[in-house]
């Protein structure tokens, strides 16, 4: 391709190369057109496509540039005699007038460039008539003068060092500066030869102008935080700033000519093309941007078409970091939906509670609890187990949302077996709540990952169900939602684990009260005294008639002593590992007592496994306890708790028995089966503490202080008490009236 259909810039760059071959890099390039190094790489890419230079690459991201032969562009040089003619003027002036062997068309082409020559005396020779605007006189005045006389706004210049300098060295120069005479920027080109010089000269001041914008534009763009970028036609990039180049962690060699693949993805094309067939003028995306360093992130693209030189439609786009924008959206949708599931698991739990007061069974309980969670919106399923204490695996007591969960899987509460080591298996060791935010990423999920990738769980919740210490089982809760038990929800499903413990708890006091069919064991323990600082024998009989559930570990208890024993009673703190307080009633006959005992192991265990003693009294020293249990109950837990507090405990009874047909308390357990437990607890207290009585042997207000309630409360329960007793007794029996 001839250089004549080179713009001016292609071809000031062109000119740096002489020729011979000598690779040049970019940076020397543009330090030799005092040129930014982007702009320069474009001019030289652009001479390369047109096969005006040679290139290759070298290193990682360097290139260099040569140019194998010299350029054909016609270059002026001092006539040769038989291309000189004289003129009559010329010859009379001693002055000498030279046409240049340029072809008609270039004359015409460079008919707006300025050109001059002088001789190696600084005489001018030839002046046209752009050139004739910078000399004092006309043009004919001019030739035959030196110069420096001629012209002498260019005395002091650079250009009249250029042009001293390319006299002397015989070495074609170039020079650019701003000619204050002509009030403007001009491009010179001289060549020498031994008979004087030829100059060329340009106006550039319009080109010096767009370049000063875009040196404007250029620093403008280098400081913005928002990645920039340029595509030619093929989607190359031609222009990225620092901060693109920031962003992507390439360097900007390795950028400028790659394709837009390598940072936006081979769907790069596609995407963009889709957009704009759409006739938006700017293109907005969302994606991710991929770095050298193999590590992505979320970028927001805008892009628009953009016209180039010779006709040529490329692209320019600008790429924001939006990732701390993604992770706050994303953050608050995640707080809308736990908002959502908060507000969701509130209804699910008062459902749940709602449904639960009416289950006699555990079954129903359990089943009740887990349907509930797997019908609302926030929870893909759930189901509960528990220990089988064989073989230590958890087996599946109810589930709902999902179907034979456990079927091809295994869960194990044995601390030496990996398969325990999952939210399940800690619930049932340590007894709390275990949650996983994310399934896919928590390594202990991974005994069961196959197993859990076809529901499409990304959290869970494994809740302990627990009642004064017991762990009856453990409820698994499971979420489409990451992070999604944190928080209130969190807190609100924990709670969860609480409520279906009391619940399961009184269904099974009620089943064992109203139950034909009950475990019953028989403990003694002699010398229960033996090791106080007491006598080895203590005088009398102690009956301990009725233990009332008060609170959290916290029991009444009633008895009545022989006046021998009553000694024995008042010590009975002492004989405790517990807190006990001890009122003796002496003016009743036989003498009464009430204790207020705190943490009582045996009780306590009782307690929470839904059993009662049915007798317990100490007669000369020697205790003997009778608990009965529900069928269902572990009694291994009741037996160690008794041999925990008595060392000396012998269990000399363990046997199934059946209520006999005379059985004197049917209406006491069918009452205690319709009464809740604090009414139970009030009229039991009330009953045995002489409320009844006339005169009272205890007061409404000392009763509800020994239950820890306020009065009012305490009349509330005890009427309400009440008008269940008297409903039982007086309601007609196809008419009965239920009443909380």
């Amino acid at each position: 391709m001839r250089s004549e259909s080179l713009t001016d810039a292609l071809r000031e760059t062109l000119a740096v190369f002489d020729g011979s071959g000598e690779p040049r890099t970019t940076p020397e390039v543009a330090e030799r057109l005092e040129l930014g190094r982007r702009s320069t790489y474009a001019r030289l890419e652009r001479l390369a496509e047109r096969e005006c230079l040679e290139t290759k690459k070298v290193g990682a991201n360097a290139r260099v540039w040569w140019r194998s032969s010299p350029s054909d562009e016609a270059t002026p040089t001092e006539p040769s005699a038989e291309e000189r003619t004289a003129s009559t003027d010329s010859d009379r002036q001693g002055r000498r007038r030279w046409r240049s062997r340029s072809t008609l068309e270039e004359e015409i082409r460079r008919i707006s460039d300025g050109f001059f020559a002088v001789d190696d005396e600084w005489r001018l020779t030839y002046v046209n008539d752009v050139a004739a605007a910078m000399v004092d006189g006309t043009e004919a005045e001019a030739l035959g003068q030196r110069l420096w006389d001629a012209v002498p706004g260019l005395v002091g210049t650079t250009f009249e060092t250029a042009y001293r300098e390319a006299m002397e060295t015989q070495q074609a120069n170039s020079v650019e500066a701003y000619f204050p005479p002509l009030e403007g920027w001009y491009r010179d080109i001289v060549h020498p030869s031994p008979s004087g010089l030829s100059i060329y000269f340009t106006d550039v001041t319009e080109r010096k102008a767009r370049e000063r914008t875009l040196e404007r534009y250029e620093r403008i763009v280098e400081t913005v935080g928002d990645g920039i970028y340029v595509l030619d036609g093929d989607d190359r990039f031609t222009f990225v700033n620092n901060a693109f180049v920031s962003m992507t962690r390439y360097g900007r060699e390795e950028l400028l000519g790659s394709s837009a693949g390598l940072v936006f993805g081979d769907e790069f094309e596609e995407t963009a093309t889709e957009l704009e067939s759409t006739n938006r003028s700017v293109g907005v995306l969302e994606e991710r941007l991929h770095g050298a360093d193999g590590e992505s992130f979320v970028v927001e693209r805008r892009f628009s078409r953009l016209e180039l030189e010779d006709g040529e439609r490329g692209r320019v786009g600008v790429v924001r970091d939006v990732t701390d924008r993604v992770e706050y959206e994303r953050e608050l949708e995640h707080q809308r939906e736990q908002l959502a599931a908060v507000t969701s698991l509130g209804e699910v739990a008062r459902e749940i509670v709602h449904a639960i007061i009416g289950q006699p069974t555990r079954e129903g309980i359990e089943e009740t609890v887990c349907e509930n969670l797997a019908n609302s919106d926030s929870y893909l399923f759930a189901w509960i187990g528990e220990v089988d204490t064989a073989t230590r695996t958890v087996d599946l007591r109810a589930e709902a949302g999902v179907e034979g969960y456990l079927d091809e899987t295994t869960i194990s509460v044995d601390p030496n077996d990996d398969r325990s080591r999952g939210p399940t298996g800690r619930a049932f060791r340590f007894g709390e709540v275990q949650t996983t935010r994310d399934v896919d990423s928590d390594p202990r999920y991974e005994p069961w990952q196959d197993h859990i990738e076809p529901y499409g769980v990304q959290s869970s919740a494994a809740i302990p169900i627990t009642h004064e210490g017991a762990i009856y089982g453990v409820l698994n809760v499971y979420a489409e939602r990451p992070y999604a038990f944190e928080g209130q929800e969190g807190r609100q499903i924990t709670q969860l684990g609480e409520v279906i413990g009391h619940a399961i708890a009184a269904a099974e006091r009620k089943q064992s009260l109203l139950s034909d069919d009950l475990v019953e064991l028989e403990f003694r323990i002699q010398n229960v005294f033996a090791g106080l600082d007491s006598p080895n024998e203590m005088p009398g009989r102690i009956t301990f008639e009725h233990t009332i559930p008060i609170g959290e570990n916290e029991f009444l208890v009633y008895g009545t002593a022989t006046p021998d024993a009553i000694d024995t009673v008042r010590n009975l703190g002492e004989t405790h590992d517990g807190e006990v307080d001890v009122t003796v009633h002496s003016e009743a006959t036989p003498p009464g007592f009430e204790l207020r005992v705190t943490d009582p192991p045996v009780l306590s265990v009782i307690a929470a496994l839904s059993g009662y003693v049915d007798s317990a009294s100490i007669e000369d020293g020697d205790y003997r306890l009778t608990i009965h249990l529900a069928p269902s109950v572990d009694v291994h837990r009741v037996v160690d708790a008794v041999e925990s507090a008595y060392p000396d405990a012998e269990l000399h009874c363990h046997r199934q028995i059946t209520r006999p047909p005379d059985d004197p308390r049917p209406v006491q357990r069918r009452l205690a089966g319709e009464l809740t437990d604090r009414q139970h607890a009030v009229l039991s207290a009330a009953y045995y503490a002489g409320f009844f009585e006339w005169p009272r042997e205890k007061s409404a207000a000392e009763l509800a202080d020994s239950l820890d309630i306020a009065s009012p409360t305490f009349h509330q329960h005890l009427r309400k008490g009440e008008r269940k007793v008297f409903d039982s007794l007086f309601s007609p029996p196809d008419e009965p009236e239920e009443r909380s």
